[in-house]
Parts: structure tokens; sequence; C-alpha cells
């Protein structure tokens, strides 16, 4: 289980209203099992795995006014004691500082129970990990343009790159060029590496 903590960082004048609408998109969402809004401008959601996971912190990133914050517990040596909702939530609402930035992802991986400890050792190499893994792809995702985004949102939502071509209404070789100018392959790489550290945070135990 993991808590992915959004902090908004954007500019817009409604603000309050378009970090609501996000928060309820998401929570409309297969990836979430709950969210909770913070305040005005922040809101935190629950997410039962490292798909789950990675899908939502990739949902936010392409958003693109939110810095972010992930948060997870160490299961205890005898792995009898889940981590609770409460304590990964906690530690993804520290990982979040003040002058973090729209794009940006820290991980925050705690030992259980009180006191928000950080787990120390192979704990603190894996978050270190995952949030390279994410700066990795939000850089990829800032470089993409509107036609950019198009192309690979329908790669991601399973048509094949000949469908995804007859959508658009261009041609199959125009489309594996937009494509590539969106780095699709990079994002698909980044995108399992990441994927695979999150489920080595999910493992972990104190």
């Amino acid at each position: 289980m993991f808590a992915v903590y959004a902090a908004y960082r954007g500019r817009s004048q409604r603000r309050g209203e378009y970090v609501r609408d996000v928060a309820a998109a998401l929570e409309r969402s297969s990836m979430v099992e709950s969210v909770e809004m913070k305040g005005i401008e922040d809101f935190v959601c629950i997410a039962p795995g490292p798909d789950e996971a990675g899908g939502l912190v990739m949902s936010l990133l392409q958003a693109g006014d939110f810095a972010l914050g992930i948060g997870s517990v160490v299961a205890d040596v005898e792995g009898d004691a889940p981590s609770s909702a409460e304590e990964a939530i906690g530690a993804a609402t520290r990982a979040v500082t003040r002058s973090q930035r729209a794009g940006a992802v820290s991980v925050r991986i705690e030992k259980p129970g009180p006191g928000g400890v950080i787990a120390p050792g192979r704990a603190a190499e894996v978050a270190q990990d995952i949030a390279a893994a994410f700066t990795l792809l939000a850089h990829v995702l800032a470089r993409r343009t509107k036609e950019g985004r198009e192309a690979t949102a329908l790669l991601r939502a399973g048509h094949l790159q000949a469908e995804a071509a007859e959508i658009v209404g261009i041609s199959k070789q125009a489309m594996s060029q937009r494509l590539a100018a969106a780095g699709w392959h990079a994002e698909q790489a980044g995108w399992t590496l990441a994927v695979h550290m999150l489920a080595r945070a999910d493992e972990l135990k104190g």
C-alpha cells in the first residue's frame, strides 16, 4: 500500500475548484482506494499496490501542477502487522516540502509505529531509486507536445500504433515519428523501472 500526497503548485485563480475536480476524477478511477482533501490545494490518495501507485503518480505528473510525495511504511520483521493507511499518509505528507516544485516527486519510506522515523539501509536506497525513476519520467513528460500527449494516451489506453494513427487521422509512419518525438519508449522503460522499485518497497520488512 502507498499514499500519494499532491500539493498544488500551479497559478490558477480557481485553484480550489481545479484541485477538487482532479481529486474527484482520481477517486472514480481504479487506481485509488480513497482520496482525502487536505485543505484547499492539497489532497492525498491511497493506492493498494505498485501498479496503481505508479499509474496515479504518472497521471498527476501529466497534470503538471502538483508537487508529489509518495509514502510507504515497511512491514514488521514477522510480516504480520501491515502498515495502516494513516501511517502511509503521514509518510507521504512528510515527503513533500514547502519549496518542492510542480513535477517533483519525493519518496519517504518509514519504519512502522509512531514517530514517523525514516527506515534506514535498503529502504532509504529504494526510496531514492523510486524518486530518481519518476524524475526521469517527469522530464520526458514535460517535453511532450499536445500531439505527443494525444498519441501516447492512445497507446496507454491499449490501442495498437496503427489503430492510434487511424483515430488521429494520420499515417502509421507519422504516428511512429510522433511517438518517437514524444519519448514513448523512454516512458515505457521509466515506467517499468518505477513500478519494479515500488514493488521492492512494498516487500520491505523492518
